[in-house]
């Protein structure tokens, strides 16, 4: 891409300039490792690393100009500029470079404590029946079509964003579903992207060893609603008291979602759910009607999806798809083929005559929502593994303890990713929520393959076993090192050294 780099950052004060800048600019990125032929290498100051150490690197890799916000070495190899703003440099020439991506294919947003990852996937599904092209960022995974990126963030930095969505633009997506992170709007990732829809899911503790605060979290999750135009539209759920934060804040059109009455312009009721899935129930309100131009006011859906929760994030997706003109059957399809959202409630079926589920949540909330629809699907005991990560928000630690004994029969706390934290002392504080009625049936066993063991052991016909807290994660961080550990491929190999086959007993069957 031919860019002249000073007339598109005019605006912003370049400090000081050395050698000739370059007018042909492939790419952008602040990872050096990312860096080809003709890239420009941001190296900002602070964080972890310090970007102008690793110059020389970058020169290696090819890259054409670095651009910083610090001093300039009086010897650097390559053509560079020290600008004032590097944050607001960095936006505009990533939208630069990359063709302004956003008003190529049409962005939805969904931003939340819980149920971001399921409601992407399941807009993606739906789009997809109906024919549409979408990209997708999530916790899981970047998808462009062309391929799959592994995710280090749920929302990546401004530079790798814009080359994703890039290269979904240029691959004719008409649409991209993505996860908009706290962290990513306090750190202001998104800037520069234009969203035709954001989503609102709800607010929990979480993430408050970075924010303040519940309030200042709120604060951070609304602007995504504010940075909405007037051709915008937001559906935020009202079901959650924070939801009314995300309402003031929007500057688009407002639509709402919500289970509890029929107020709301989704309203989703639960009509039967199973460890098979769920059936739910949808109305619509005038107000979706006309802007849909659909003229059906109920929808009957069924999902494989396990959780009675997930009765919101259908509301949710259902409301953003009938808002872009996506038809009824289409988002019936979409939400009825989603089979399953890697490591959200994932069944590992080993042909064993008790359930076993693998789920990510690891917030109090997501925590009690999981194990109140298990519980109401178990017909003997319910028995949970789960721990803590480690330099994390400490105060959720308790609250998960106390949850878990209040609702599962059998309790068994162990390591989740400790990183720099004693595995030891964070189940000390987890223990330390325990109820007085759950002490009896809770323990403790830091070794997380050990602890699956024993819950599967225990385990008889009939039985639920859920393990919390990684979901579709497959290392473990201890000490800054990450080990590989898959919660599902473990449980398999444990079922399967149990004695539990599922191919064996398929055969034994026929």
């Amino acid at each position: 891409m031919k860019i002249n780099i000073r007339k598109t950052i005019k605006d912003s004060k370049i400090i000081e300039a050395y050698g000739t800048i370059p007018k042909d600019v492939k790419g952008i990125t602040q990872d050096s490792r990312l860096i080809k032929s003709g890239y420009i290498f941001i190296a900002r100051s602070g964080g972890k690393s310090n970007g102008l150490n690793y110059i020389n690197h970058a020169v290696i890799q090819g890259a054409s100009l670095v651009i910083t916000d610090q001093k300039l070495p009086a010897d650097i190899p390559l053509p560079a500029m020290r600008v004032e703003d590097l944050h607001t440099v960095i936006v505009k020439i990533t939208q630069a470079i990359y063709n302004d991506p956003t008003a190529r294919l049409k962005l939805i947003g969904i931003t939340g404590t819980n149920g971001k990852s399921t409601t992407v996937h399941l807009l993606k599904s739906i789009f997809e029946n109906a024919s549409e092209k979408c990209g997708m960022l999530s916790t899981l995974k970047y998808d462009t079509t062309v391929r799959n990126i592994p995710a280090n963030l749920t929302t990546p930095d401004v530079d790798l964003l814009g080359s994703i969505l890039g290269e979904m633009a240029d691959a004719d997506c008409k649409w991209a579903v993505m996860e908009v992170s706290s962290h990513a709007l306090s750190q202001g990732r998104t800037d520069g992207l234009k969203f035709a829809a954001a989503g609102f899911s709800n607010l929990t503790q979480e993430h408050l060893d970075y924010h303040k605060n519940l309030e200042e979290y709120a604060a951070v999750k609304s602007r995504l609603f504010a940075g909405l135009n007037e051709n915008s539209y937001a559906v935020i759920n009202i079901d959650d008291p924070w939801g009314k934060i995300m309402f003031d804040a929007c500057k688009g059109k407002i639509l709402t979602y919500c289970s509890s009455d029929n107020k709301s312009d989704v309203g989703v009721t639960v009509l039967k759910h199973s460890l098979k899935g769920g059936y739910y129930h949808l109305d619509f309100s005038d107000n979706i009607v006309e802007i849909s131009g659909s003229h059906e006011k109920t929808l009957d859906i069924y999902t494989p999806l396990i959780g009675e929760y997930h009765g919101e994030n259908i509301a949710l997706a259902a409301g953003i798809a009938l808002c872009m003109g996506i038809k009824t059957v289409n988002i019936k399809a979409g939400i009825e083929n989603l089979k399953s959202v890697p490591g959200r409630m994932e069944k590992v079926d080993k042909g064993q005559p008790f359930s076993v589920f693998v789920d990510y949540s690891h917030t109090p909330d997501a925590l009690k929502n999981a194990l109140v629809s298990l519980r109401k699907l178990s017909t003997k005991k319910l028995i949970v593994v789960f721990g803590c990560g480690g330099d994390r928000d400490k105060g959720k630690r308790p609250a998960m303890g106390m949850i878990a004994s209040e609702i599962a029969d059998q309790v068994i706390i162990t390591n989740d990713n400790p990183r720099t934290e004693k595995a030891g002392t964070i189940a000390e504080e987890i223990m330390s929520g325990i109820s007085r009625k759950g002490r009896r049936s809770s323990s403790v066993e830091l070794d997380r393959r050990s602890a699956i063991r024993l819950a599967l052991k225990d385990a008889v016909n009939g039985d639920i076993v859920l393990i919390s807290g990684k979901g579709h994660e497959t290392y473990q961080e201890v000490d800054g090192v990450r080990h590989n550990f898959d919660d599902r491929q473990v449980a398999a190999q444990e079922l399967e050294k149990l004695g539990w086959d599922a191919e064996k007993t398929r055969g034994e069957s026929n």
